[in-house]
């Protein structure tokens, strides 16, 4: 699973987190976090959402995938499902002359590749004035 987006720890459990309107809220696909106060909203079944304040969480942060290939790091794009390819950005110039990309806007460069053929690992950015005690 690639995880890409805004993190937050409550009760030892790590879960997404959302904003709206100034108001943070978790963001769970297990209907038994509703005996922890977790809603439906705007009649989805599937996704539930408990607002939070900031001070009740225990850690809050945000994950950026990339992996590296021949010692170049890549930014993960996107992920396809069905054919378990990778889409990977650079936007370093060297890397042309040892991996077969393609150009892809101005300065950058793409290439595809199957998600087996990688390790993928986190960037975890401190957010909402937490200081970043990963376990």
């Amino acid at each position: 699973m690639i995880r890409r987006g805004r993190f937050a720890r409550w009760d030892n459990r790590e879960f997404e987190i959302v904003s709206h309107r100034r108001q943070y809220y978790l963001k769970s696909n297990d209907p038994s976090d509703r005996e922890w106060g977790f809603q439906v909203m705007n009649g989805s079944q599937e996704v539930f959402f408990k607002p939070i304040l900031v001070t009740d969480l225990e850690d809050a942060y945000e994950i950026i995938p990339y992996v590296f290939i021949s010692g170049y790091r890549f930014a993960i794009e996107s992920y396809h499902v069905e054919t378990g390819m990778l889409t990977l950005v650079t936007n370093n110039p060297f890397v042309q002359k040892k991996i077969p990309v393609r150009p892809h806007g101005k300065y950058e460069f793409i290439i595809d590749i199957s998600i087996n053929e990688l390790k993928i690992e986190e960037d975890r950015i401190s957010i909402l004035g937490f200081e970043g005690s990963y376990p």
